[in-house]
Protein backbone atom coordinates (compact mmCIF):
# COMPACT_ATOMS: atom_id res chain seq x y z
CA UNK A 1 0.00 0.00 0.00
CA UNK A 2 1.56 3.39 -0.82
CA UNK A 3 2.01 5.86 1.76
CA UNK A 4 0.14 9.19 1.41
CA UNK A 5 3.22 11.02 0.73
CA UNK A 6 3.35 9.19 -2.36
CA UNK A 7 -0.22 9.16 -2.97
CA UNK A 8 1.12 13.23 -2.65
CA UNK A 9 3.64 12.70 -5.52
CA UNK A 10 1.49 11.27 -7.94
CA UNK A 11 -1.43 13.44 -7.92
CA UNK A 12 0.95 15.99 -8.23
CA UNK A 13 2.78 14.38 -11.08
CA UNK A 14 -1.02 14.46 -12.95
CA UNK A 15 -1.45 18.11 -11.78
CA UNK A 16 2.50 19.10 -14.11
CA UNK A 17 0.86 16.67 -16.81
CA UNK A 18 -2.09 18.69 -17.88
CA UNK A 19 -0.74 21.80 -17.02
CA UNK A 20 2.41 21.84 -19.21
CA UNK A 21 2.00 18.59 -21.77
CA UNK A 22 -0.62 18.52 -24.79
CA UNK A 23 -4.07 16.53 -23.62
CA UNK A 24 -3.27 14.46 -27.13
CA UNK A 25 -0.08 14.05 -28.56
CA UNK A 26 1.30 14.57 -31.86
CA UNK A 27 1.69 11.20 -33.97
CA UNK A 28 3.99 12.43 -35.78
CA UNK A 29 6.13 14.22 -32.65
CA UNK A 30 5.62 17.08 -34.18
CA UNK A 31 5.14 20.45 -32.06
CA UNK A 32 5.90 24.09 -31.87
CA UNK A 33 8.23 25.64 -29.91
CA UNK A 34 6.10 26.46 -27.16
CA UNK A 35 5.26 22.42 -26.50
CA UNK A 36 9.10 22.09 -25.94
CA UNK A 37 9.48 24.85 -23.80
CA UNK A 38 6.43 23.15 -21.58
CA UNK A 39 8.32 20.11 -21.55
CA UNK A 40 11.17 21.41 -20.45
CA UNK A 41 9.28 22.78 -17.53
CA UNK A 42 7.58 19.67 -17.10
CA UNK A 43 10.67 17.62 -16.46
CA UNK A 44 12.33 20.23 -14.14
CA UNK A 45 9.57 20.62 -12.26
CA UNK A 46 8.91 16.57 -11.99
CA UNK A 47 12.31 16.30 -11.01
CA UNK A 48 11.97 18.74 -8.31
CA UNK A 49 9.21 17.03 -6.96
CA UNK A 50 10.36 13.38 -7.33
CA UNK A 51 13.86 14.89 -4.85
CA UNK A 52 11.21 16.07 -2.37
CA UNK A 53 9.29 12.76 -2.46
CA UNK A 54 12.82 11.02 -1.67
CA UNK A 55 13.91 13.62 0.96
CA UNK A 56 10.51 13.29 2.83
CA UNK A 57 10.41 10.07 2.72
CA UNK A 58 13.58 9.45 4.24
CA UNK A 59 13.16 11.16 6.79
CA UNK A 60 9.81 10.06 7.78
CA UNK A 61 11.21 6.42 8.07
CA UNK A 62 13.81 7.10 10.26
CA UNK A 63 11.87 9.41 12.45
CA UNK A 64 9.02 6.79 13.62
CA UNK A 65 12.42 4.31 13.38
CA UNK A 66 12.95 6.55 16.29
CA UNK A 67 9.79 6.78 17.87
CA UNK A 68 9.28 3.16 17.86
CA UNK A 69 12.58 2.62 19.62
CA UNK A 70 12.17 5.20 22.67
CA UNK A 71 8.65 3.51 22.76
CA UNK A 72 9.27 0.62 22.73
CA UNK A 73 12.93 -0.33 22.56
CA UNK A 74 12.04 -2.19 19.07
CA UNK A 75 15.14 -2.03 16.96
CA UNK A 76 13.72 -1.69 12.96
CA UNK A 77 16.14 -2.27 9.93
CA UNK A 78 16.78 1.40 9.35
CA UNK A 79 17.63 2.01 12.81
CA UNK A 80 19.85 -0.65 12.46
CA UNK A 81 21.13 0.60 9.22
CA UNK A 82 21.60 4.33 10.37
CA UNK A 83 23.85 3.85 12.35
CA UNK A 84 25.94 1.17 10.60
CA UNK A 85 26.01 3.56 8.33
CA UNK A 86 27.37 6.52 9.85
CA UNK A 87 30.54 7.69 8.75
CA UNK A 88 31.79 8.83 11.85
CA UNK A 89 31.21 8.09 15.77
CA UNK A 90 32.45 9.25 19.03
CA UNK A 91 34.72 6.99 20.95
CA UNK A 92 33.87 4.40 23.80
CA UNK A 93 34.87 5.37 27.03
CA UNK A 94 37.11 3.99 29.09
CA UNK A 95 35.37 3.99 32.60
CA UNK A 96 32.08 5.23 33.70
CA UNK A 97 33.07 7.86 35.10
CA UNK A 98 34.92 9.30 32.59
CA UNK A 99 31.75 9.22 30.42
CA UNK A 100 30.25 10.77 33.12
CA UNK A 101 32.13 13.36 33.51
CA UNK A 102 32.52 14.19 29.36
CA UNK A 103 29.01 13.43 27.93
CA UNK A 104 30.44 15.68 24.92
CA UNK A 105 33.08 13.55 23.81
CA UNK A 106 31.32 10.01 25.37
CA UNK A 107 27.41 10.54 24.33
CA UNK A 108 24.98 7.99 25.74
CA UNK A 109 23.31 5.80 23.19
CA UNK A 110 20.44 8.01 23.14
CA UNK A 111 22.34 11.01 22.39
CA UNK A 112 24.33 8.80 19.42
CA UNK A 113 21.11 7.71 18.40
CA UNK A 114 19.63 11.63 17.81
CA UNK A 115 23.48 12.65 16.30
CA UNK A 116 22.73 10.26 13.71
CA UNK A 117 19.52 11.19 12.97
CA UNK A 118 20.42 14.70 12.70
CA UNK A 119 23.19 14.26 10.49
CA UNK A 120 20.50 11.76 7.91
CA UNK A 121 18.01 15.15 8.57
CA UNK A 122 20.94 17.75 7.43
CA UNK A 123 21.92 15.60 4.56
CA UNK A 124 18.18 14.90 3.17
CA UNK A 125 17.17 18.96 3.77
CA UNK A 126 20.48 20.57 2.91
CA UNK A 127 23.03 18.71 1.19
CA UNK A 128 21.26 16.15 -1.31
CA UNK A 129 21.14 17.72 -4.47
CA UNK A 130 18.85 14.92 -7.04
CA UNK A 131 18.08 11.69 -7.47
CA UNK A 132 20.94 10.53 -9.77
CA UNK A 133 22.46 6.75 -8.37
CA UNK A 134 24.51 8.79 -6.11
CA UNK A 135 21.76 10.98 -4.52
CA UNK A 136 19.64 7.56 -4.25
CA UNK A 137 21.89 5.33 -2.65
CA UNK A 138 23.26 8.06 0.07
CA UNK A 139 19.98 8.16 0.65
CA UNK A 140 18.48 4.37 1.04
CA UNK A 141 21.21 2.46 1.88
CA UNK A 142 20.96 4.19 5.47
CA UNK A 143 17.80 3.25 6.39
CA UNK A 144 18.07 -0.21 5.15
CA UNK A 145 16.89 -0.41 1.37
CA UNK A 146 19.50 -3.08 0.63
CA UNK A 147 21.58 -2.92 -2.40
CA UNK A 148 19.06 -6.06 -3.91
CA UNK A 149 15.75 -4.32 -3.14
CA UNK A 150 16.83 -1.46 -5.89
CA UNK A 151 15.96 -2.08 -9.41
CA UNK A 152 19.23 -1.70 -11.14
CA UNK A 153 17.43 -1.41 -14.80
CA UNK A 154 15.01 1.96 -13.08
CA UNK A 155 18.27 3.05 -11.62
CA UNK A 156 19.90 3.54 -14.79
CA UNK A 157 16.77 5.70 -16.41
CA UNK A 158 16.15 7.97 -13.53
CA UNK A 159 20.12 8.58 -13.14
CA UNK A 160 19.77 9.27 -17.30
CA UNK A 161 16.92 11.21 -17.26
CA UNK A 162 18.30 13.36 -13.85
CA UNK A 163 21.07 14.16 -16.25
CA UNK A 164 18.59 15.30 -18.81
CA UNK A 165 16.92 17.30 -15.94
CA UNK A 166 20.43 18.78 -15.29
CA UNK A 167 20.78 20.03 -19.23
CA UNK A 168 16.89 21.63 -19.39
CA UNK A 169 17.57 23.07 -15.95
CA UNK A 170 21.37 24.43 -16.59
CA UNK A 171 21.44 25.19 -20.65
CA UNK A 172 20.30 26.95 -22.85
CA UNK A 173 17.51 25.83 -25.21
CA UNK A 174 19.88 26.04 -28.31
CA UNK A 175 22.15 23.81 -26.66
CA UNK A 176 19.52 21.01 -26.03
CA UNK A 177 17.73 18.51 -28.12
CA UNK A 178 13.86 18.74 -28.17
CA UNK A 179 12.59 16.96 -25.82
CA UNK A 180 9.21 14.56 -27.00
CA UNK A 181 6.17 15.11 -24.35
CA UNK A 182 5.15 11.57 -25.03
CA UNK A 183 8.25 9.77 -24.55
CA UNK A 184 9.05 12.75 -21.26
CA UNK A 185 5.79 11.23 -19.92
CA UNK A 186 6.69 8.12 -20.41
CA UNK A 187 9.61 8.14 -18.53
CA UNK A 188 8.54 10.60 -16.04
CA UNK A 189 5.96 7.87 -15.21
CA UNK A 190 8.27 5.04 -15.10
CA UNK A 191 10.49 6.85 -12.63
CA UNK A 192 7.52 7.51 -10.53
CA UNK A 193 6.69 3.62 -10.81
CA UNK A 194 10.44 2.95 -9.57
CA UNK A 195 9.36 5.44 -6.55
CA UNK A 196 6.42 3.77 -5.77
CA UNK A 197 8.09 0.42 -5.60
CA UNK A 198 11.01 2.24 -3.07
CA UNK A 199 8.11 3.48 -0.98
CA UNK A 200 6.71 0.00 -0.42
CA UNK A 201 10.18 -1.03 0.37
CA UNK A 202 10.81 1.70 2.98
CA UNK A 203 7.23 0.78 5.04
CA UNK A 204 8.59 -2.53 5.74
CA UNK A 205 11.87 -0.57 7.29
Amino acid sequence: MASPRFEELAKRIEELRRCFLPKEFDPTGSYGDEVYEHTRAFRVLAHAEFESFIEDRVIEVVDNAISQWKAAGSITASLLAMMAYRESAPAIPESLSGAAARPAKFPSLAARVEAARTELHRYARNQNHGIKEKNLLRLLLPIGIQEAEIDATWLSAAEAWATARGDAAHKGAKMQVRPDPQNELKVVNLVLEGFRDLDEEMANK
